[in-house]
């Protein structure tokens, strides 16, 4: 193997150690909760579920806030044409 790929497996094998360590650490944080890894994102009605709670204000939470608002669409520029 190559010394790049080398160092590119061992940084990926680092960081999906370092992802299921972070998800351990806080499923025990939680009280062994397994409601911790539900995640819900319904853009049809703009609701978004962490943890089996349901967020009230979405707009509050940087990067989700866009996934809440990912299902709309701006009309707002369009306007009827003139009719023949």
């Amino acid at each position: 193997m190559t010394s790049a790929k080398k160092i590119y497996l061992a940084v990926a094998g680092g960081l999906v150690a370092a992802g299921v360590v972070l998800a351990g650490i806080g499923f025990i944080a939680s009280g062994f909760d397994p409601a911790v890894f539900t995640t819900q994102i319904d853009t049809r009605d703009s609701t978004i579920v962490l943890g089996g709670v349901e967020v009230d204000e979405p707009e509050g939470i940087p990067f989700i806030s866009r996934l809440a608002i990912l299902g709309e669409i701006d009309t707002s520029d369009v306007a009827d044409p003139a009719a023949p």
